[in-house]
């Protein structure tokens, strides 16, 4: 006999054989149980919205070569180099029903370039001499410190119902967002195919071209990332009642590490498993919060936002700290500088033509100063210092871009920031390293990034027609106030490949010279820079001239003194700077000039930036008057759709730089004259040291050919080969030529 589904379940209910029932017994019981069952199958079903759980991300393998063909004295530590690593990044989703949703990202790197065995399996925190083989590689890879500050665990819990939708989540890695002058990354620095960057989204070959070169997205999406890195609790409240949502945030202020150098008892720059492991306090707390009201006036966002950035008095019994501000410091008195930001912003279609953010705050530094009691002794008791509030600083940007001259997009910046206006995760932010208040200038400021002590407008117009484009950007901006004469440069052109091929711990911190942290050899002969206490002194203000990290950028730094007097001295002169900014990229489709409909796309963008001491319309010589810096920045790019899975591109740059205001320090044991009033060369004030103007007359070289293939279903190949020269007329040892190669296979998931 056959038995139904409906009868098992009646007759299990029962306790009776369903087949000992009569058909009319069993009709009725199970009418009598239709809504119990109903409610039991209801609750096995998923909604559209349920995934009991997901797993995506993916595999990528990375081998990157570095040789330097014709290397410098300072690249003998990087002189060729192969490192091949490996990532796989998960991201798991569990949604048991249609109100929460649980996530985790887990990022394992692997490193595959060899392991040793020696005695530095039982010392791991012993930093070999190179006479040794090193157990592991000192760096582990040319993208991170090491797997155990990577592993990028996140976790959090998203939980929505009706007018209510909020998700938290905590970890080392949270990218986040809010209002330019308080948590916002801003560069406006073209997008070329040519970088296949590591964050890259999954889409095949034929979208990532056309999105990069044939038709190009010129905002939004991860190309232009405007998010903050930061590691802690985020909890963002997107949905509240009346059209309202907020934000906050709990981190540590990583890259401010106001005290020790690296964080309390981590082990930074050592070799082994150890290596930037441990226990983080960078005797600090940084807080944030955002409160903001949608859908005014239809399509306005109105909000009001805080940024706080606060240390711990505690720092005062470290010796890297205390020490440092009582020997070098003008007052002797160990000091912390808080921030707090508050700011109003709105943002969105004034009309559907006119789009507007805009955003003003102020910006008010609370600071602690140390003092002694009579036994000279520090504490961070109420007796051993004092606080006080700084005037509040004034901060304004406002963004305005217009569509009403149809296929003639046309974006305006306007910004305003007093001297003293300082919050380090916002857009004045120069580099993607905070600018620790220091007093200096920054080439294309305003343009491609802001810095404090800056007012002045941005234009940019970005039409497009039939197989082409082009984008022209102008910009003029000038400080408020007069401030040192230090400038600071981005390599653009190869300064991401120097980044990555130096081996030096020091190149993530931006603290120190970039390549101070190489074990052996002499270091890149630098222009002077304000190098009072240049090795020593208070490390949050040192001005050095030299080379500087960040993330994926190479800077130098120098001071334009007007005379050799001022350099042997080290009285840096001061003006309130302008800086000019001129571009041009276009973009045309020539495949049907041979009869075809593939894309052939040629690309070219020039740009002519500089710093000056009166308003300059254009920076083309370092002879005009009062200039202090000058670059010329040129990139061709053709690319081509040789199949639709298989695209090839290539890169042809050139990028100078020039200043007739640098100089060189050079020992008396080699002295190149006797310094006297009418020569350029002065006695450092040390009187161990010879100063000699060196002009700064920088050319950088690329050419290159590379192609991106998706060989398979969701699995691609990315290929760049690079050849680079450097020129420095003035100091040939600084000279280089160097071959990159890059090779990143990743398969999605």
């Amino acid at each position: 006999m056959r038995k139904t589904v409906s009868s098992l379940l009646l007759a299990s209910s029962l306790g009776t054989a369903a087949w000992a029932l009569t058909p009319q017994l069993q009709l009725d019981s199970l009418h009598a149980s239709l809504d119990t069952l109903s409610g039991n199958m209801e609750s096995t079903l998923l909604g559209k919205d349920d995934l009991p759980l997901a797993v995506s991300g993916y595999m990528a393998f990375r081998l990157k070569n570095f040789q330097y063909s014709e290397p410098s004295p300072w690249v003998v530590d990087d002189r060729a180099r192969t490192s091949v690593d490996a990532i796989l990044n998960v991201n798991v989703v569990a949604m048991p029903n249609s109100y929460i949703t649980l996530f985790t990202n887990l990022m394992f790197p692997f490193d595959l370039s060899g392991i040793y065995t020696n005695y530095l399996a039982k010392s791991p925190t012993n930093s070999p001499s190179n006479a040794n083989n090193e157990r592991v590689l000192f760096d582990h890879s040319t993208d991170y410190y090491a797997s155990t500050i990577n592993e990028e665990l996140n976790v959090g819990v998203d939980i929505r119902a009706g007018v209510f939708g909020a998700y938290i989540t905590a970890g080392g890695v949270i990218w986040a967002n809010a209002s330019p002058l308080t948590m916002w990354e801003r560069e406006t620095n073209p997008r070329f195919v040519w970088q296949y960057e590591l964050f890259e989204d999954e889409k095949t070959v034929s979208t990532y071209y056309k999105e990069k070169a044939f038709k190009p997205v010129k905002e939004g999406g991860r190309a232009f990332w405007t998010n903050r890195s930061f590691g802690g609790v985020f909890a963002n409240f997107y949905q509240l009642p009346y059209d309202m949502k907020a934000q906050f945030l709990v981190s540590q202020p990583v890259d401010a590490d106001m005290a020790t150098r690296d964080g309390l008892r981590m082990y930074g720059g050592m070799t082994g498993e150890l290596e930037m492991s441990g226990s983080y306090d960078f005797r600090g707390t940084i807080l944030h919060g955002r409160i903001a009201k949608e859908k005014i006036a239809d399509n306005l966002t109105v909000g009001v936002n805080y940024m706080g950035v606060t240390f711990d008095k505690e720092a005062i019994y470290e010796d890297e700290f205390r020490n440092q501000w009582i020997t070098y410091s003008e007052n002797g008195a160990p000091t912390l500088l808080n921030t707090h930001v508050i700011t109003a912003d709105v943002k969105g279609n004034v009309t559907p033509k006119l789009f507007l953010m805009a955003d003003v705050g102020v910006s008010i530094t609370d600071s602690t100063v140390f003092v002694p009691d009579l036994k000279k002794a520090y504490s961070s008791s109420k007796e051993g210092y004092r606080s006080s509030m700084a005037d509040p600083k004034v901060g304004l940007y406002v963004k305005a871009q217009s569509k009403y001259v149809e296929g003639w997009p046309m974006t305006a910046e306007l910004v305003f920031f007093q001297p003293g206006f300082y919050s380090p995760y916002s857009l004045t932010n120069p580099s993607r390293f905070p600018g620790w208040r220091k007093d200096e200038t920054y080439l294309n400021a305003g343009a491609l990034r802001y810095s404090p002590n800056l007012a002045g407008i941005n234009f940019k117009l970005e039409p497009s027609f039939n197989r082409g484009y082009f984008d022209f950007q102008y910009a003029q901006h000038r400080q408020i106030d007069p401030s040192q004469d230090v400038v600071m440069f981005n390599y653009r052109l190869n300064g991401r490949n120097i980044w990555e091929g130096s081996n030096s711990w020091t190149k993530h911190k931006p603290l120190f010279i970039a390549d101070s942290g190489n074990f052996s050899g002499p270091n890149y002969v630098n222009r002077l820079g304000n190098e009072k206490f240049s090795k020593k002194g208070v490390k949050m203000y040192r001005q050095r001239g030299g080379l500087y990290g960040g993330t994926w950028e190479m800077w130098e730094s120098f001071a334009a003194y007007e005379n050799g007097s001022q350099a042997g001295h080290t009285e840096v002169p001061k003006h309130a700077k302008w800086s000019s900014y001129l571009s041009f990229m276009g973009g045309y489709d020539i495949g049907h000039w041979i009869g075809t409909d593939r894309n052939i796309m040629m690309t070219g963008y020039f740009a002519l930036s500089g710093i000056s001491t009166s308003f300059a319309p254009l920076a083309v010589s370092e002879k005009q008057s009062n200039m202090l810096l000058t670059s010329f920045y040129g990139q061709f790019e053709p690319t081509v759709a040789v199949t639709p899975t298989f695209h090839m591109v290539g890169i042809l740059g050139l990028e100078t730089f020039r200043s007739d205001k640098a100089y060189v320090l050079e020992s008396v044991t080699n002295p190149f004259s006797k310094p006297t009033d009418d020569k350029p060369n002065y006695l450092y004030e040390v009187n161990s040291f010879f100063v000699k103007k060196a002009p700064i007359n920088y050319k950088d070289f690329a050419i290159g050919l590379g192609f991106d293939w998706d060989f398979a279903d969701r699995v691609g190949l990315h290929f760049r080969y690079k050849f680079m020269t450097h020129s420095d007329e003035t100091v040939s040892d600084n000279d280089w030529h160097s071959h990159y190669i890059a090779a990143e296979a990743k398969a999605w998931f």
